[in-house]
């Protein structure tokens, strides 16, 4: 571990009263998720995919997490966490790639992290996005949903309901040092504890982006053991490079029922970020919890382009531990 980062706990263990002898013995846990999908594709239009029938195992992953207490209101967390990168060719010689990696330190001012992880902008989605992580994620078309090096990411604590979180990159790989973005949310992403969820973020020079997002999520009716829920975001980006900019749009529905649950989305982006045409991404899926750990699911999507399109079929198994 570098000088700096040494100091820097040293100093933290001082301030806190910590004794200097006092046991380090972690609270670590595993975790992961193990996804098997049969995928086709007609055109190989999509990103993340290529055309023909294939197996995917989408963002299948193992982590280790740990905390260790500090002081009564302190705590070192770390996370180290692997992906599975594909099982196409292209992947042969590194089926395994490095994903969330991070050292921090949480208590009652909230968390703050240093290492690999996601930006606060990307997680200023909550919930919104039902296909998170599949063919049909809002990344297929709207920039800014990026997991960086190098950065320092901070979440705080609520207040009434109102949280705010920021995130600042500090050092080039081959982004952009210097990057940050802002993030103002009220409600919980899950729909309850608050009547609502809302997102406003601010990314600036963030991986060379300039972005604005307003994200609405909030339940439509609440049953017994059903739940109509909808969301909309707005989005506008501009690429600090290649000049290229636009807004994007999305709006989706989902009914659950019991272990079953039905998922529209609809998503439009003129920037041209990530896509080489204004794109129209039109997706339907369908999940069934078999356990609390295991989901069966589906899904079907139409990428429409300016001057073509193509269509994506999807079916799988996730398992989540």
């Amino acid at each position: 571990m570098p000088k700096f980062k040494l100091g820097a706990v040293a100093t933290l263990l001082m301030c806190s009263g910590a004794a200097p002898a006092a046991e380090f013995n972690p609270k670590l846990a595993w975790y992961g998720k193990l996804d098997v999908q049969a995928l086709s594709v007609d055109q190989g239009l999509f990103r993340y995919a290529d055309q023909g029938h294939q197996l995917e195992m989408p963002f299948s992953r193992l982590g280790l997490k740990g905390k260790q207490a500090l002081t009564d209101d302190l705590a070192l967390i770390f996370v180290y966490e692997w992906q599975v990168n594909g099982l196409d060719d292209a992947n042969r010689e590194h089926r395994l790639g490095a994903r969330n990696t991070y050292i921090g330190l949480s208590g009652s001012f909230g968390e703050l992290i240093f290492g690999k992880n996601d930006t606060k902008f990307k997680k200023s989605e909550g919930k919104a996005d039902l296909f998170n992580e599949y063919i049909a994620d809002i990344a297929q078309l709207t920039a800014g949903q990026d997991r960086l090096k190098n950065i320092i990411g901070y979440q705080s604590p609520q207040w009434a309901g109102f949280s705010v979180a920021a995130s600042y990159q500090t050092a080039v790989d081959k982004e952009q040092a210097g990057g940050h973005d802002l993030s103002l949310s009220y409600g919980d992403s899950a729909l309850k504890k608050y009547p609502l969820f809302l997102s406003v973020s601010l990314a600036k020079e963030l991986n060379n982006l300039n972005a604005e997002r307003v994200l609405l999520q909030w339940p439509l009716w609440r049953g017994a053991d059903s739940l109509w829920a909808a969301a909309v975001m707005w989005q506008h980006s501009e690429h600090q490079i290649n000049g290229k900019s636009g807004t994007a749009r999305l709006a989706q529905l989902s009914y659950q029922q019991s272990s079953w649950t039905t998922k529209l989305q609809w998503q439009q982006d003129h920037s041209r970020l990530r896509q080489q045409e204004a794109a129209t991404l039109q997706s339907v899926g369908v999940d069934y919890q078999l356990r609390s750990d295991v989901t069966l699911y589906g899904l079907a999507s139409r990428l429409k382009l300016e001057t073509d399109q193509d269509h994506a079929l999807a079916i799988g198994i996730k398992y989540s531990f």
